[in-house]
């Protein structure tokens, strides 16, 4: 009788297993913590719509932007953690505003779990075109006969671009007002309609609008030219040395978030942007494809946290 039951007890174990579902079985959410049309929202669609084809699922974008991107950063913290709710993070978000607040309200290190990377960019720094200035030197001599007198716009201070506008000021002596938003496309918008007279956006955000003459691209924060915009030179060729700077994106998983899946998740992540069609979409918007797996990329936003937490400190600007 013993070995009866113990053979039906191994017989419903197996078909339990058999009929579990393998991941992933229905959409998975991708969270974008910011509105359409930034880099981390270009970026995640680009990958999104390659993972759709990879998975053999439908990959939802979600925006939630709002607070630099912590609005989006918390609906992911309270999600399950069965692999489908992700998010697309970047350096400002998942990084920056932790190492610029001692009191912000998560752990980078505890709080999210890293599955791969996607792409890296820099920033541009462009003016509104009414502006009487044809440089970067033209602009802080200008600059310097207004002290205060002037506007940049960033999403916010733990954000990458306001990172480099400050590392401009610093390293200039130029005194400007900060002006806040909720997203780079926002502040351009603003910068077109002359409400503000700089800002040091993301390339993804800016390049197009530089190329078609609608602002005015005066130097990138990359030690290299971008591709896009081979007649801009980088701060150091501008005559600006210290301010090299560039981001990186990344897909996030909450924690507790299976190992099986987060391998799975990371190798798929990998091979889509390996992929040369893909690879052109985001380069063709500024990006520079990465695609480093699980582990790779884990220690990478590790070193990153630890890395910009100590600049912050050393500058005397975490709170």
């Amino acid at each position: 009788m013993r070995a009866i039951l113990s053979l039906l007890f191994c017989v419903t174990l197996s078909a339990g297993a058999l009929g579990a579902d393998p991941y992933p079985s229905r959409p998975i959410r991708l969270l974008v913590p910011f509105p359409p049309a930034g880099i981390t929202d270009l970026s995640g669609r680009i990958v999104a719509e390659a993972l759709r084809a990879k998975l053999g699922q439908n990959i939802v974008i979600e925006n939630k932007p709002g607070a630099n991107g912590i609005v989006g950063l918390r609906e992911l913290l309270k999600a399950d953690p069965d692999g489908y709710t992700l998010m697309v993070g970047n350096v400002g978000s998942v990084v920056l505003n932790y190492a610029i607040d001692s009191q912000a309200p998560f752990d980078p290190l505890k709080d999210m779990v890293p599955i791969a990377s996607t792409a890296e960019y820099a920033t541009t720094m462009v003016v509104n075109k009414s502006l009487p200035v044809n440089s970067l030197q033209e602009f802080i001599a200008y600059a310097k006969e207004r002290p205060g007198q002037l506007t940049y716009g960033s999403t916010g201070e733990g954000s990458m671009a306001n990172l480099v506008t400050m590392l401009l000021m610093k390293q200039t002596g130029v005194k400007m007002v900060h002006a806040p938003y909720k997203g780079g496309p926002l502040a351009l918008n603003d910068l077109i309609a002359g409400h503000i007279q700089l800002i040091t956006e993301v390339s993804p955000v800016v390049n197009e609008q530089v190329l078609a003459g609608t602002i005015k691209g005066f130097a990138v924060s990359s030690p290299y030219r971008q591709p896009m915009l081979p007649n801009v030179p980088t701060f150091a060729e501008a005559g600006v040395p210290g301010v090299v700077v560039t981001g990186w994106l990344g897909i996030y998983g909450p924690p507790g978030l299976p190992n099986d899946v987060r391998e799975k998740l990371g190798a798929a992540i990998v091979e889509v942007v390996k992929d040369p069609a893909v690879q052109a979409k985001l380069r063709a918007i500024g990006f520079e494809p990465t695609g480093q797996g699980v582990r790779e990329f884990t220690a990478h936003h590790a070193a990153e946290v630890k890395r910009w937490a100590a600049f912050y400190t050393e500058v005397g600007l975490r709170k």
